[in-house]
């Protein structure tokens, strides 16, 4: 029952986040929006409260999208079998790195083909059978002439292009793990006291602003009570929940498609390489030769015989 009702509101938020954006909306009708009238230092004041609020439900509402994203049986479930096939090709992960750059070098290769067969080249005019570019250069003779001129600078752009190219390398420390340094194989991340320096110092910063406000500024109760000033508060309130359940949303969307997608994309590489491991011919195994001396051992006789 518990998970139909969090089905139920997980499927309709967007339709409650515009209904509650539209009550509030509505209320701004009982209130005359104008001009406060305070001093620079008010305004600065209440727009750093109001700023920090805002940032603080924000990254609340992040984490959470976050933590129900990484909940769904579905992520569960991928990052399980991202960790099983991790298992299984580990007999044979040390064929693994060059079995990467061999596929680098096949991306490559395609995507730049692509490129240059758009503007009339073909892939070995232009690179060598390990990726190296050739020393190509334009038909002179068709640059002088006007009507094959725009096509030999489109020709000489795309030569460009494909050199210049850019991809994303696939690696072995990419394909079994998550997140780390990919420059750095033996980061194996911060230690508690890198931790704490780390947030001490953002902890340093964020309390020393709050001192300055807190120890400048003071407040006093109202002597008159106004309950448009509570609206107008209230519906300030309610604009950063609204922005922060739509922040969840995005979080919750990122976990669930996109970094499921990445973890997807990685088994499916993992796959081939497990593929391509099972295609190579067994090892040969060379016949034991038994050595003179086994040759040559007599026969023990049993002496009751």
């Amino acid at each position: 029952m518990n998970e139909k009702i969090r089905d139920f509101f997980r499927n309709n938020l967007g339709y409650f986040i515009v209904g509650f954006a539209s009550a509030v909306y509505i209320l701004t009708a009982f209130l005359t929006i104008d001009q406060t009238g305070k001093s620079p230092a008010q305004i600065i004041a209440d727009g750093a409260i109001a700023f920090f609020l805002g940032l603080f439900i924000n990254r609340i509402f992040d984490l959470q999208g976050m933590m129900s994203g990484d909940r769904e049986e579905r992520v569960q479930a991928t990052k399980e079998e991202h960790g099983s096939i991790v298992l299984r090709i580990s007999p044979h992960i040390d064929k693994l790195d060059d079995w990467c750059e061999e596929e680098n070098k096949r991306n490559y290769r395609i995507q730049r083909t692509k490129i240059l067969a758009r503007v009339g080249l073909k892939y070995t005019d232009c690179f060598d059978e390990d990726g190296v570019a050739k020393d190509w250069k334009p038909n002179e003779t068709n640059l002088k002439v006007k009507g094959l001129k725009r096509i030999e600078q489109r020709k000489v752009r795309g030569f460009l292009k494909a050199v210049n190219l850019k991809l994303t390398p696939l690696s072995a420390g990419e394909l079994t793990s998550e997140g780390g340094k990919q420059q750095d194989p033996f980061y194996f991340g911060r230690t508690k006291a890198q931790y704490e320096a780390q947030h001490s110092l953002g902890d340093l910063i964020s309390k020393f602003g709050t001192a300055i406000i807190f120890g400048y500024y003071g407040v006093s109760l109202i002597e008159n009570f106004d309950y448009a000033r509570l609206i107008w508060t209230t519906l300030q309130v309610a604009l950063f929940l609204v922005m922060g359940v739509i922040k969840m949303y995005q979080a919750y969307n990122f976990v669930v498609d996109e970094f499921r997608g990445r973890i997807v994309k990685k088994i499916d590489n993992l796959q081939k390489f497990d593929n391509y491991i099972k295609s190579l011919p067994p090892p040969s195994v060379e016949p034991v030769i038994p050595t003179e001396t086994e040759e040559e051992k007599p026969t023990e006789v049993n002496e009751d015989e």
